[in-house]
């Protein structure tokens, strides 16, 4: 019997070849074992258990179809062959489309089946698949997705990698490197689950199911890979649709699901594998020897059953003997960079990824990359607003002020906040003048019920050359006493501290006379989130101080609460939790202090799309739970600064010049920058273009790199956009959503 058993690299993301060599060893002592490696760089190649290693080429310098008529050969005269690499499957898949009875992998039938994130195949099991989302889909709506699962993803590849993103930043660097590694666009987005991480192997010939274990992970890498594992059992209700569906795809070869059981006993799949995993040898010590029963169910040969064990398993590093055929590469250059996949995937298989693709083994086929995937959609006032300027006689970079878009965002908001008000309690939104100090916004917000929240003397004063009354402003933030000396006269409507030095000042201010003021409160920063602002709540001294420090309000100075937390950064269900904790602090607050809450102040730094939906039930349960905790709050203040300002303001810039390759345009340099669009790498933004017929069109994702004008490495405010046919210099480009910081933050730089 010869039992060739490919993917040997044993780093610290391994491949199972060895584990199903020292499994095969014990089930078949007379077997000749047959490693099969792409690189001398493979450690496992000087495993002691192989009798032969058959070293090729890499990947990328392989003459496939020499290496797979090798195989073929290899395999009518008698061979077997394991594979231990999913991209080594999938080529084997299309080399013999109907499967070879000695070749122990899935047939491409199968594989088509198996495809995550969806894994159509898992119908009937007791499983269901995380949310996800493709990245062929708009940035918008990858931003979206993010927000709404708080930003608790991960960007996984098509055949390898998973790499948790927690910003845009990190998720649009991560997305470049994956889509350059593995020569495709085809990745995806998919929500984290919290849970406890366990695998179901199987091996199955011909359909038939020939034996599997469940593996809980005890020990995980910093990759999240196996490192130890209790074995057990699967369950009966498991069981059963996993045979149906094996039987179904005429499943040949090892394979794993990889599931996470959740808080609630839920099992989610997370992908199927078509091989046997890394840890496959554990499996054998707690007495279950899937390798040897794969190949028994191919031959006949009856393997030696192994001995009972323990049911759990770790892994150690060992040091082996070098093969003497085989001696270590030489060492590397010294050049910078880090190892990165060259030495994760040492054998090339990035390479091989290419080569498929090429050859349409892998979906999507040669044409894929070009894909810029779908465009992100605008409102219909924000393509009335541009249809309303005359670009040719506006000198660029210039803001364009988005009038309709504006009245209409501020107009829902107050319809809003009507809406949600009741006899008990008045809800009624603040402008965040720091988000965008622009006076028209300060108008808008005027005219449409707000009131005007400033983190300074200045920007107070600013809301009173508006036309705002004192008892509509709204005083907040650590540094609100600057500048000295410019406390309004009249009573204004709130204040509210930062920290315990800012209440005992507040508290000062109030006695003396020098500040009026009808509510005064505390903003609270809720126990385990990073923040600087706020006064904490994390251990049980720093809640007695706080208790302490609000019993030294006077009795006829209403008392409040302010609470501010980014749901953009954090998450839309995230800020939800905290304001439900919030609220709890608030009733312990009551209790402690004897002091009744007349108003809550929540500023939520919302990104429009999630404060202006169409369904506001969230808005109006919360409500209802902030009146059912606290029954004294009369008056609910939301702060939706940037969720007003982002949308009200454009940045329009020139293409100044194009550079080409192959016919496409890979960059183009524009007269604006990062000093005008300083949020750019935070969240994105939809661009539009003129066509020449008049019609604004927004930009979906391409191979163009947007230059800005400033000799700085990093002023790129674009990137991978796909530019229309024929642009040339002095065409516009409009970029949107910049009303908020990225006009209020934007600074100069690089005029002279």
């Amino acid at each position: 019997m010869k039992i060739y058993v490919s993917g040997l690299y044993s780093g610290g993301n391994p491949q199972p070849g060895v584990g199903i060599t020292r499994s095969l060893r014990q089930g078949y002592p007379d077997a000749t074992l047959v490693g099969v490696e792409y690189s001398n760089r493979s450690s496992g190649i000087h495993w002691p258990e192989l009798d032969e290693v058959w070293l090729q080429r890499p990947w990328d310098e392989l003459n496939l179809s020499a290496h797979g008529e090798a195989i073929r050969a290899l395999l009518d005269g008698g061979a077997l062959w394991i594979s231990g690499s999913d991209l080594e499957t999938m080529w084997l898949a299309s080399v013999f489309p109907e499967g070879h009875a000695n070749l122990l992998t899935p047939n491409a039938a199968a594989l088509a089946r198996i495809t995550k994130p969806q894994v159509e195949a898992h119908e009937g099991l007791p499983v269901q698949i995380p949310p996800y989302i493709p990245t062929d889909r708009s940035d918008w709506d990858l931003h979206a997705f993010c927000r709404k699962h708080d930003w608790r993803v991960w960007l996984k590849g098509p055949y390898y990698d998973a790499v948790r993103t927690r910003s845009w930043d990190s998720f649009e660097a991560v997305r470049t490197t994956l889509a350059k590694v593995w020569n495709t666009e085809r990745l995806f987005l998919q929500a984290h689950v919290t849970g406890y991480e366990e695998s179901v192997m199987l091996c199955a010939y011909e359909g038939e199911l020939l034996g599997c274990v469940r593996m809980r992970k005890r020990e995980i890498t910093e990759e999240g890979k196996t490192w130890a594992g209790d074995v057990s059992e699967v369950d009966e209700a498991f069981l059963t649709p996993l045979r149906r569906i094996l039987r179904e795809l005429n499943w040949t070869g090892g394979g794993e699901l990889e599931m996470v059981r959740d808080a609630d006993h839920r099992l989610w799949l997370l992908e199927m594998n078509p091989r046997f995993p890394a840890w496959v040898h554990g499996a054998t010590i707690a007495g279950v020897n899937l390798p040897a029963l794969l190949v028994e169910g191919a031959t006949g040969v009856a393997a030696q059953r192994p001995e009972p064990g323990r049911g759990e398993f770790t892994r150690v590093v060992v040091e082996v003997p070098v093969r003497s055929e085989f001696p270590l590469p030489p060492l590397p250059e010294h050049l910078g960079g880090g190892t990165g996949h060259s030495l994760k995937h040492p054998s090339g298989l990035p390479a091989l990824a290419e080569r498929l693709h090429k050859l349409n083994v892998l979906d999507g086929g040669d044409n894929e990359t070009s894909s810029g995937g779908d465009a992100p959609t605008v409102p219909n006032t924000m393509v009335e607003d541009l249809l309303a300027q005359d670009f040719n006689r506006i000198e660029t970079p210039a803001w364009v002020f988005m009038e309709s878009t504006a009245a209409d965002t501020f107009k829902r908001a107050a319809a809003m906040a009507h809406t949600l008000s009741t006899n008990q309690t008045r809800v009624t939104n603040a402008y965040s003048i720091k988000t965008n100090p622009d006076a028209r916004l300060i108008k808008l917000a005027l005219d449409s019920g707000f009131m005007a929240e400033g983190i300074s003397l200045l920007e107070l004063h600013k809301a009173l050359e508006v036309g705002f009354r004192p008892d509509q402003l709204i005083l907040n933030g650590p540094g609100k006493w600057w500048p000295e000396g410019m406390i309004p006269k009249e009573q204004i409507h709130a204040v509210f501290c930062d920290s315990a030095p800012d209440l005992k000042k507040t508290v000062a201010a109030l006695n003396s006379g020098e500040l009026k003021a009808k509510i005064v409160g505390v903003r609270i920063r809720t126990p385990h989130i990073p923040s600087r602002f706020g006064i904490a709540l994390d251990t049980p001294e720093t809640f007695k101080s706080l208790v302490e420090s609000i019993a030294t309000l006077p009795e006829d100075t209403g008392f409040g609460v302010h609470f501010h937390m980014a749901s953009s950064n954090i998450g839309v269900k995230a800020w939800w939790r905290l304001f439900d904790s919030m609220l709890r602090w608030c009733q312990s607050l009551e209790r402690l202090t004897g002091r009744t809450i007349e108003v809550l102040d929540i500023g939520g730094g919302w990104f429009p799309d999630d404060w202006h939906s169409v369904d506001h039930s969230d808005f109006a349960k919360a409500v209802k739970r902030a009146q059912a905790a606290l029954p004294n709050v009369g008056q609910i203040i939301s702060e939706p600064g940037k969720a007003m300002a982002q949308p009200t303001m454009a940045l329009a810039m020139r293409v100044l010049e194009t550079q080409e390759e192959d016919g496409e345009i890979t960059e183009a340099v524009v007269d604006a920058s990062i000093a005008e669009l300083p949020m750019y790498f935070h969240y994105p933004h939809r661009v539009l273009t003129q066509d020449r017929g008049g019609d604004w069109k927004t930009l979906k994702r391409g191979k163009s790199q947007l230059m800005g004008r400033l000799c700085m490495e990093h002023d790129v405010v674009a990137a991978n956009i796909e530019l229309p046919e024929g642009t040339r210099a002095g065409d516009v480009l409009v970029f949107c959503d910049a009303g908020g910081y990225d006009r209020s933050m934007s600074y100069v730089f690089g005029r002279g």
